[in-house]
């Protein structure tokens, strides 16, 4: 029975000092620059979620160390899934700018005109150089709703050096790509339409 008691106590007292790790979770989302202005287009749009390749889909933030090597931090988390969080954002910057006149996430009333399709191959922070890097790539797609025929595709694939080395500077580095690329693609959008209702 003491042998017991004694065992309870070491125990208690392990998983004591073990428990001093507290996990943190994080974002990508609009940033809300300001800059540059974008053009008003007149459609509805429709956002979906992003798609993301297996690798990434995944709410533990992965790191690399080499070419090579792969890491998951162990207390790190996005606070959903990476998909979720990349359409909510896209859905959030285009509506803070006004480019449509209105901007849907899931089911509507309204059918919508236009839909954007993503896809996120690449989300990941960067530990083996000197500096961090934030490195995001995704392809990105604007499709008529009725026809179904891509209006615009885009694809990127950046790396952008973090602040600091903490994993806290990831996401708003990820969060300002994805803002600056969607801006672009925005454009390009733009200009294809005018050229082919001119």
């Amino acid at each position: 029975m003491r042998k017991t008691a004694i065992c309870v106590l070491v125990v208690a007292l392990m998983s004591g000092c073990g428990s001093t790790y507290v996990r943190r979770y994080f974002q990508i989302q609009s940033v809300a620059l300001a800059e540059p202005a974008l053009p008003k287009i007149e459609r509805r749009l429709l956002v979906e979620p992003a798609s993301v390749d297996p690798l990434y889909d995944d709410i533990r933030i992965l790191y690399r160390v080499s070419p090579f090597e792969l890491k998951y931090y162990p207390y790190e988390f996005w606070a959903e899934n990476p998909g979720k969080q990349v359409g909510a954002a896209m859905a959030e910057y285009l509506g803070n700018k006004k480019i449509f006149p209105s901007i849907g996430r899931g089911p509507t009333k309204e059918e919508p005109e236009i839909i954007l399709r993503s896809r996120v191959h690449v989300l990941e922070e960067i530990d083996y150089l000197d500096a961090w890097q934030a490195h995001l790539a995704m392809d990105l797609e604007f499709v008529d709703f009725k026809s179904g025929q891509a209006l615009l595709t885009r694809s990127f694939d950046r790396k952008e050096k973090m602040a600091g080395k903490e994993v806290g500077e990831f996401p708003p580095v990820c969060s300002r790509i994805l803002e600056e690329e969607l801006g672009k693609a925005v454009w390009e959008l733009a200009r294809a339409l005018e050229k082919k209702n001119g």
